[in-house]
């Protein structure tokens, strides 16, 4: 009785109603080359749809909560922890995109998740997609990109500096040095991905071919540059990253013979948390393709 009336109340004081708590399909830790790795699941039917967070994402983060109730009815979604975040272990070892792609192939089977997979990646998490598809196209049925990192950004930002042919400034040159040092070194980001060997992986993995593919951008998602040098940039340099910026859009924009390239109303990076309806409706997009 008393427990039933903390979690009656428990509902009213956060405004939490029956129909929003839904119970996972799969949950729980499954060990992966030593690394214990967090998976949810909600639903059962095929085909899976799975979720690649952005960088830092995780289970209990809540941005795909929305997402997740409306689709769970009729197709199996699942979202889950990299090494280094949320409940999952950290890391051991050189870790890069290919460890990444590795370790969720081998936990998706470990879950019990098959294939086919309608792949869902917001920002970085368009990262172990390209790979994972390039490894294992026979199990990829759709993509969903939900404003994506450029594949190629990482490493046109090193690419930018050209010390060989460019003079620059004591504090231009501080930061070129800072910049190679970090992209050579130990990684210092927050999942500890080596980004340098991260990118090769993306620079020679295939692209989509005909699979489905729809590119949700934000509204405000294409960035426009100015044409003249903003005050502290060197000429060459932004040059560069105009260019770079240019070719890895047009890449983006056409990585399948089968692409619908679409906006959000909301300017917010988190669209599935924003404006988590067209997510939903163009996942069901491509779930009507199939």
């Amino acid at each position: 009785m008393k427990t039933g009336l903390l979690v009656l109340l428990f509902i009213v004081a956060f405004g939490v109603s029956a129909k929003d708590v839904i119970k996972p399909s799969v949950s729980g830790l499954y060990q992966v080359d030593k690394v214990n790795l967090f998976i949810e699941c909600y639903g059962e039917a095929s085909p899976s749809i799975i979720i690649n967070a952005g960088f830092g994402g995780t289970v209990e983060d809540g941005n795909w909560k929305k997402v997740i109730q409306s689709l769970h009815k009729k197709n199996r979604v699942c979202i889950y922890d990299r090494a280094n975040l949320g409940k999952s272990d950290k890391s051991q070892g050189h870790y890069d995109l290919g460890t990444i792609v590795e370790h969720q192939n081998v936990l998706l089977q470990r879950a019990g998740i098959q294939p086919p997979y309608v792949m869902v990646g917001h920002s970085y998490g368009s990262y172990p997609i390209k790979l994972f598809n390039h490894l294992y196209p026979e199990k990829v049925s759709a993509i969903l990109l939900v404003d994506p990192s450029l594949y190629g950004q990482f490493r046109s930002h090193i690419k930018k500096w050209d010390a060989k042919n460019d003079t620059y400034d004591a504090d231009t040159k501080k930061n070129m040095e800072a910049e190679l040092a970090s992209w050579h070194g130990a990684p210092d980001n927050l999942e500890k991905i080596n980004m340098r060997t991260s990118s090769t992986f993306i620079q020679q993995s295939d692209d989509f071919g005909d699979t489905p593919y729809v590119l949700l951008w934000n509204r405000d998602a294409i960035w426009v540059p100015a044409n003249q040098t903003p005050d502290n940039w060197h000429p060459a340099v932004w040059e560069r990253i105009k260019k770079s910026y240019s070719t890895e859009l047009n890449k983006m924009q056409t990585l399948s013979k089968d692409t619908k390239i679409t906006f959000a109303t909301t300017p917010e990076h988190y669209i599935q948390k924003h404006e988590p309806e067209i997510v939903i409706a163009e996942i069901n997009y491509l779930l009507n393709k199939l």
